[in-house]
């Protein structure tokens, strides 16, 4: 069900047309996460409260020190919890996902926020200096080693029992959406070998104001794997006034349409691609954390229906090598 909405898409405007818009617009996602119900909180089903967050230190294979911050699951929950990396996007840090972190644990997710190397309290590699913008070969690192070093964590995590890897949601702004992309594809492209499964684990992502590059890193490659196609659910969420946003959205939605037919009437949990436009000129994580256009309410209905309730068995995962 694709939401079509009418009128210029502004939203900081006081023009009684905007207003109207924006009115229809939260109608509109109210009845989106109404289709299946109202959200489950797993949190507050087990009358469980979650753990503080938790600043963690994590090294990369390249020798990159990684500040992140983790938002357990509580414990009642355990091997049923969904894993969620968010990934910020340029010139951001892991601080602006705190709201939309903290409500994605409260129902239930085991969340856990990066800062990528050069920004926020991540060092680059080499001399250790913060980088005003990352170069080609920092983006190639943040797929191949960054992101890899945070779902080795999460691993760590889904072998004490406190979530369930196999279920791995990515969440991405602007370039975190170019780094979420490529790294779902070189998640999908690991063979499985007789002592286990390697990769395989991303089953969802929630792409927000995607870029189709980001300085040389692109994502023409990852869009074309037959996996991220085919059996990756996804969510595109772009302001409708933003301009390149809302093209690059509608082009990334263009691109895995066609891999993606609509599901029979009444079976609405099984539709796996979504675009959402919201009406406003907003983007990236601004988009994000303004609460009239109810975009964490979309991201936990999307985890809701596509990761908490499918039916993916939890298992211990060790290293081949061990």
């Amino acid at each position: 069900m694709h939401v079509s909405l009418l009128g210029q898409p502004a939203i900081q405007c006081s023009r009684p047309g905007i207003a109207q818009q924006v009115r229809v617009w939260t109608l509109a996602v109210l009845v989106l996460t109404g289709v299946l119900g109202a959200p489950v909180h797993a949190a507050d089903q087990n009358d469980d409260k979650p753990e503080p967050p938790q600043d963690v230190t994590l090294k990369t294979r390249d020798g990159v020190t990684l500040l992140a911050t983790y938002y357990a699951a509580g414990p009642k929950i355990g091997k049923d919890a969904v894993p969620v990396i968010l990934l910020h996007g340029s010139k951001g840090s892991r601080s602006e996902f705190k709201p939309l972190a903290l409500k994605l644990q409260q129902a239930g997710c085991a969340v856990i926020a990066p800062d990528l190397r050069g920004y926020g309290d991540s060092a680059t590699a080499g001399d250790g200096d913060r980088a005003a913008e990352p170069k080609p070969a920092d983006l190639v690192a943040m797929v191949a080693e960054d992101v890899e070093a945070v779902k080795n964590y999460l691993i760590g995590r889904n072998n004490d029992g406190e979530l369930n890897i196999e279920k791995l949601c990515l969440v991405g702004v602007d370039m975190g959406s170019v780094v979420a992309l490529n790294f779902a594809a070189r998640d999908w492209s690991w063979p499985t070998l007789a002592t286990g499964k390697q990769g395989q684990d991303v089953k969802g992502l929630v792409l927000i104001s995607p870029e189709w590059t980001h300085r040389g890193l692109r994502i023409n490659d990852a869009v074309a794997h037959p996996q991220v196609r085919t059996e990756l659910s996804i969510l595109i969420i772009a302001g409708k006034g933003s301009g390149k946003g809302a093209r690059e959205a509608r082009r990334l939605y263009s691109a895995l349409e066609r891999y993606h037919p609509e599901p029979p009437p009444g079976e609405a949990d099984k539709k796996m691609l979504w675009l959402r436009t919201p009406p406003t000129t907003l983007q990236g994580m601004t988009l994000v954390n303004e609460k009239r256009m109810l975009v964490d309410e979309m991201i936990e209905k999307f985890i809701e229906i596509r990761l908490v309730d499918a039916h993916i068995p939890w298992r211990e995962r060790r290293s081949p090598l061990e």
